[in-house]
């Protein structure tokens, strides 16, 4: 277990590389170790596995950090039908498919999968997310882009924000990764911030530091209060647009109508508090989806006075508010994704988003298990 040595200017303090564990064979003593780190260090990244990590296996891992749960459902419920190859039916997206054998293990990315890869049909090629569907204009030009300019796609934490809950621990095996010079992240948000990543990264910040630098008064009230999601809150947010650094949606009145919604039930909408508490070392954490808030439930002290805050723009404000002090580089750690490693995260602790890249860099083909976990955070 060696902790991994961030640079000098940064202010990262997660994050630790482990050898010698085969997770295609790991014991219960290793699983042991892999949990007590995890909590601990909140990025485990697994390196010189001697074979590329088989979904069943990646789904026992991850299945693992919660033994109360019996569902072994996907974190963001039932995935729809896609295709049918050789008798085999597909379930998932285009741009998130399900491998048939293991289907609570997803495949992200963009490009062609490897040929024969676990059922898919031949020349399979995974449908990225792009920036210029969802954030608000200007976008970045393709010239640009191809040269290797970047953003943030969306700062979050997997959950489906509706009914089910939020996965403990996320786990990501680097299949395949593009090839080509480092890209620049642009903020584009006015303040001409930049950072240097490799290509494909997928960008953390750690919710305690995001704690940490709120001023007194505004950590009062996240520790005491509470952000009720949108029902069915990724539908609902759909036909909006996010902010250009992807922690927020511009407040355009583009949202999903709720009575336009598929049906949902007022018991099953999600009402979380904004500070969640590591349960093995104690240590706190800023834990907001900022698209997805609907409504606001702020106080300043365990007993003190309720605002409840339903106007969008007010909601979205006080979401920048305590969101945007840690999104700077020196908070950032861009994970270099190497073929064969594999990553896990604790979920409840950190924030993530992939990054951009040039298409000429080659596919990108990740397998990415989540699996929702037995209970509802309660702070």
């Amino acid at each position: 277990m060696v902790p991994i040595k961030h640079p000098a200017s940064s202010k990262v303090d997660f994050g630790a590389e482990v050898y010698d564990i085969d997770l295609n064979s790991f014991t219960d003593a290793d699983f042991d170790l892999i949990s007590d780190a995890l909590h601990r260090h909140k990025l485990l990244v697994f390196k010189e596995q001697p074979a590329m990590l088989e979904p069943q296996q990646q789904y026992r891992l991850t299945s693992r950090f919660d033994p109360d749960d019996t569902s072994g459902g996907f974190a963001h419920g039932v995935d729809p039908y896609l295709t049918t190859y050789n008798g085999i039916d597909i379930y998932g997206t285009p741009n998130r498919p399900a491998i048939p054998v293991q289907p609570q293990v997803h495949i992200l990315g963009r490009g062609k999968l490897p040929e024969n890869h676990y059922g898919f049909p031949p020349n399979f090629e995974m449908k990225s997310v792009d920036h210029v569907n969802f954030h608000a204009p200007p976008h970045i030009p393709d010239e640009e882009r191809e040269n290797g300019a970047s953003r943030f796609y969306q700062w979050h934490w997997d959950g489906s924000l509706y009914n089910i809950p939020p996965p403990r621990v996320g786990c990501l095996l680097a299949v395949r990764t593009p090839k080509g010079p480092s890209v620049t992240v642009r903020w584009d948000d006015g303040t001409g911030t930049e950072m240097e990543v490799a290509p494909g990264a997928t960008a953390m910040v750690a919710g305690s530091r995001a704690l940490e630098l709120l001023d007194e008064d505004t950590r009062n009230v996240v520790m005491n209060s509470k952000i009720e999601y949108a029902p069915h809150a990724f539908k609902w947010m759909s036909t909006a647009r996010s902010t250009r650094l992807g922690y927020t949606l511009e407040t355009e009145g583009r949202e999903v109508l709720l009575d336009q919604l598929p049906p949902w039930e007022e018991d099953k909408v999600c009402v979380y508090p904004m500070v969640w508490t590591n349960p093995k070392t104690g240590e706190k954490s800023l834990q907001v989806h900022g698209q997805g808030a609907f409504k606001l439930y702020l106080k300043s002290s365990p007993d003190g006075e309720e605002t409840i805050v339903e106007d969008l723009a007010e909601v979205r404000a006080f979401m920048h508010k305590i969101m945007r002090p840690v999104l700077s580089p020196e908070n950032i750690y861009a994970h270099n994704h190497q073929e064969q490693d594999v990553i896990l995260w604790y979920n409840r602790a950190l924030w993530h988003s992939i990054t951009e890249f040039p298409e000429s860099y080659g596919p990108r083909v990740m397998h990415q298990c989540n699996v929702a976990a037995s209970d509802h955070p309660t702070g």
